[in-house]
């Protein structure tokens, strides 16, 4: 809470470990929940502390802290990677797949899927997508 995020350079040298820091951005770039994740040198991830309905999806470039991209209306829900997509699961339930680039935002689908709040993970396996709220759970073949 209120610690916001980097990248740091872990350096052996002999016996002993330092670490440089790359970039640093306090209280930027905050995830409330969800861990974003690290995909052909970009973070993909859901950054806002508390913002519930509307933090922002994000893409940041990990070599710089640059903002790549952002689209709005997330809330502190969660997001997996599956090939070049992004299965995203809002809080408020909406289950949205996005293109994991770089260049910009593209959405290719969305789907209101649960009722309550949805803060924890999908997972797919097995050809199927798993998914949760407070109220509600969903299997949803592939």
């Amino acid at each position: 809470y209120g610690v916001g995020a980097g990248v740091f350079k872990i350096i052996k040298q002999g016996k002993d470990w330092t670490s440089e820091t790359v970039w640093r951005k306090r209280n930027e770039l905050m995830n409330h929940w969800s861990t974003p994740l690290f995909y052909k040198g970009h973070l993909y991830g859901i950054f806002g502390f508390k913002e519930y309905g509307k933090a922002p999806l994000q893409c940041v470039d990990v070599k710089t802290g640059e903002i790549l991209w952002s689209k709005e209306g997330f809330g502190p829900g969660n997001l997996i990677r599956s090939g070049e997509k992004l299965v995203v699961l809002s809080d408020d339930g909406q289950l949205v797949v996005v293109s994991a680039t770089p260049q910009r935002y593209s959405e290719l689908a969305r789907r209101k899927l649960l009722n309550g709040k949805c803060w924890s993970t999908p997972i797919i396996g097995n050809n199927f997508l798993i998914a949760r709220s407070t109220k509600e759970t969903a299997l949803l073949e592939l």
